[in-house]
């Protein structure tokens, strides 16, 4: 009987686990097109305020917030006043296609067009550089 009670608690502290995890995700891809108004915007960040504030990185530098989904492996970076695109946000994630590693990238802007394209490029380049670095040290382990 013993063993049956453990596994009892095991599956319910597996389930409140997965409960408690899933209540804290954000959507990857919460609107269909890029443009959003800007109290799609406030919700959405307050959102993620309220579920990823613990991961919160602050670069003041460069007028960006970083907050972490690591039970899905999304990065948000919210921009700040001061920023030229703000209010926007992007949102990646790394996946595994076949063996090859990609990084999916989506991103929302209220106003400024121009400089969430910029900032959305910026990104890409980064994702291009990270996706190298982490193929080489695929590679590496191989050999």
């Amino acid at each position: 009987m013993k063993p049956f009670i453990n596994l009892q608690r095991l599956s319910l502290g597996l389930i409140i686990f997965c409960v408690a995890s899933a209540s804290s995700a954000l959507e990857f891809m919460p609107y269909p097109v890029a443009k959003i108004s800007l109290e799609q915007w406030e919700s959405f960040y307050i959102e993620a305020k309220t579920k990823l504030g613990h991961s919160q990185r602050t670069y003041n530098d460069q007028h960006i917030v970083v907050l972490v989904d690591t039970f899905n492996g999304h990065h948000y970076a919210f921009t700040l006043p001061g920023h030229a695109a703000h209010p926007s946000w992007i949102v990646r994630r790394i996946v595994n296609r076949d063996g090859e590693i990609d990084i999916q990238q989506v991103g929302y802007y209220v106003n400024n067009e121009s400089s969430f394209t910029q900032l959305f490029q910026t990104y890409l380049e980064l994702n291009e550089n990270m996706k190298s670095s982490l193929q080489n040290r695929n590679l590496s382990k191989d050999q």
